[in-house]
C-alpha cells in the first residue's frame, strides 16, 4: 500500500509483472523427477525414465520414442540415478532426475546435446534423432562413482 501511495498504479503494475516473469521462468526450467515406467510430459516432451529389470527393456511402447538415452559405468553396466538435461541450439529444453538406466524422449528430428550428472561426475554426448526409427546414445561414466 505505501508502494501504490508513493510510486502509483503504473510502476507497481510493471514491478508486479517482472516478479511474475522471473517465478515462471524459474518455476519451468526446475528439474522434475521421473516415475519409473511412467510416460510424462516434461516442457511438452514426452519422457520416460525406464529399464530396471528385463522385462521392462522388452516393452514394446518404448520403441516409438525417437530418442533413447542409456546410463552406463565403465564396465558396460547399467547405472540409475541420474540428472539429465537436453539442449538444442545451447537453449536447455528439459531437465529431469531418473532412478533408471534409460531414459527416452519424445524429441522431433534433429541434433541435440545431451548431459547426465551422477554425483560430482558428468558425461555427455551430442544425439542425433532421425525421421524415423529411433536415435540411441550411451552416456559412460568412467570414473569410481558415489
Amino acid at each position: 500500500m505505501v508502494y501504490f501511495l508513493l510510486f502509483g498504479v503504473r510502476q507497481m503494475n510493471a514491478w508486479i509483472g517482472v516478479l511474475a516473469w522471473l517465478f515462471i521462468s524459474t518455476a519451468a526450467m526446475a528439474q522434475v523427477s521421473l516415475v519409473p515406467d511412467a510416460p510424462t510430459s516434461v516442457q511438452g516432451i514426452e519422457s520416460v525414465c525406464t529399464g530396471v529389470g528385463l522385462d521392462v527393456r522388452q516393452d514394446p511402447r518404448w520403441n516409438a520414442y525417437s530418442l533413447k538415452v542409456e546410463i552406463a559405468g565403465p564396465g558396460g553396466q547399467y547405472l540409475g540415478d541420474e540428472r539429465l538435461t537436453v539442449s538444442r541450439d545451447g537453449k536447455e529444453l528439459l531437465s529431469i532426475s531418473c532412478s533408471g538406466p534409460w531414459v527416452l524422449f519424445q524429441l522431433p528430428q534433429g541434433r541435440y546435446q545431451v548431459k547426465a550428472d551422477i554425483g560430482n561426475q558428468s558425461a555427455s554426448s551430442a544425439a542425433f534423432v532421425p525421421a524415423a526409427g529411433q536415435g540411441r546414445i550411451i552416456l559412460r561414466f568412467t570414473g569410481e562413482l558415489p
